[in-house]
């Protein structure tokens, strides 16, 4: 199965910053003697050039991180740390089992976060000041004046040790994966292959975070609280275990928003909470209409995309789309879609929404299911 992980702008950050890190890495070590490729004067022009740009990606990509919540992704945190550890050191030589799943939500595991903690807020940092500070602190005729820049380019060459050793632990890593490429595919396409363990672990996820956004809203109903409870502990079991269960029915006990498309891309059935979310005032508003009646083009073409890997028989966790209401408005949600299924022939899509728009307006970090768990949990000690 593949799901849908990895956004545009994330794939155009990573392999740019591959492109330049490579680059100053080539040209870094010549300027230091190691070898002769571009010749000393050219290999400082474009030293120069990539560390620049470099800083220019860097800031747009702390502003996207920070504007789409992404930044959330690198919290650090020691719970599975160790597990973590020990399964690269052995475990993984061994067949076992991996101690973490990637998910939308939580695409790196506490190892994962911490080094990318390390490098976005040292190495990086330190390589970009020692970096400048070869370009411009011409000493000593200078108002700040050095005796030389020995240390200074001490530590930038310590800094791009770092680096490397880390691009070449980096790709090892993404061959143990689902399959050796899986992961460098993802990175590319934005889709990664993964087990049905894994797919079925992402469902379930998503299942719980829209039964605990659910239940956060519903302060007042003790009763309905209690069933929610309920529901959140069966959640597992009944994606896990009931292969009879309908996929409708398992949706209604999430609260999530409902749908069922044709293969000529035309609604065949929505659920009230489907209506809601697009703010219309029946299904039979949106029966029988096409599905791109709620997109822009540019977010049409990327969930065509979508659609025609679930008419292929794959389930699909889409990602955060963003959907055009009845009234005009924009809402967001994400999409999880799986085939309809007829006598071994798929005859149509069906699948799930959950709203993400409060959380991608001031509430993401409900998404965060330790986070979010700890904060139903202090309510109810009070």
């Amino acid at each position: 199965m593949k799901i849908y992980i990895y956004k545009g702008f994330e794939r155009f950050w990573h392999w740019t910053q591959v492109l330049l890190i490579i680059t100053l890495a080539l040209t870094g070590f010549e300027i230091h003697s190691s070898y002769s490729l571009f010749g000393f004067q050219t290999a400082v022009q474009i030293h120069g050039i990539s560390a620049w740009a470099y800083l220019v990606l860097i800031v747009f990509s702390v502003f996207w991180h920070f504007t789409s919540g992404e930044w959330r992704q690198y919290k650090p945190t020691i719970k599975l740390l160790i597990e973590q550890i020990e399964y690269y050191i052995t475990g993984i030589f061994k067949g076992a089992e991996h101690p973490t799943r990637k998910l939308v939500y939580n695409k790196f595991n506490p190892l994962q976060r911490l080094t990318y903690l390390g490098l976005n807020i040292l190495v990086i940092p330190v390589m970009g000041i020692t970096g400048f500070a070869y370009m411009f602190l011409n000493y000593p005729n200078t108002a700040f004046e050095l005796k030389g820049l020995d240390i200074v380019g001490l530590i930038h060459t310590i800094g791009a040790f770092s680096v490397v050793t880390f691009i070449i632990a980096h790709v090892y890593l993404t061959t143990t994966g689902h399959k050796p490429l899986s992961a460098i595919m993802a990175m590319l396409t934005g889709w990664e292959e993964v087990g049905k363990d894994d797919a079925r672990a992402m469902l379930v996820n998503e299942m719980e975070v829209a039964l605990k956004i659910t239940k956060t809203r519903l302060k007042t109903d003790e009763n309905k609280s209690e069933l929610l409870d309920d529901a959140l502990i069966e959640t597992e079991k009944i994606m896990g275990m009931k292969k009879e269960e309908k996929f409708q029915n398992v949706i209604a006990k999430s609260g999530a928003g409902y749908f069922r498309i044709n293969k000529m891309g035309y609604y065949g059935a929505v659920n009230d909470a489907w209506v809601r979310l697009y703010k219309y005032d029946s299904p039979e508003e949106i029966i029988g209409k096409h599905y791109s009646l709620s997109r822009t083009k540019e977010d049409f073409a990327e969930l065509e995309k979508s659609f025609n890997r679930v008419l292929e028989g794959e389930t699909i966790p889409h990602g955060e789309v963003r959907r055009i209401c009845k009234d005009g408005s924009c809402g967001f949600h994400t999409v999880t879609m799986t085939p309809v299924v007829m006598n071994g022939q798929v005859v149509g899509v069906e699948g799930f929404i959950l709203d993400t728009t409060v959380r991608r307006l001031a509430e993401k970090e409900l998404l965060e299911n330790k986070i979010l768990m700890e904060e139903l949990l202090k309510k109810k000690g009070k």
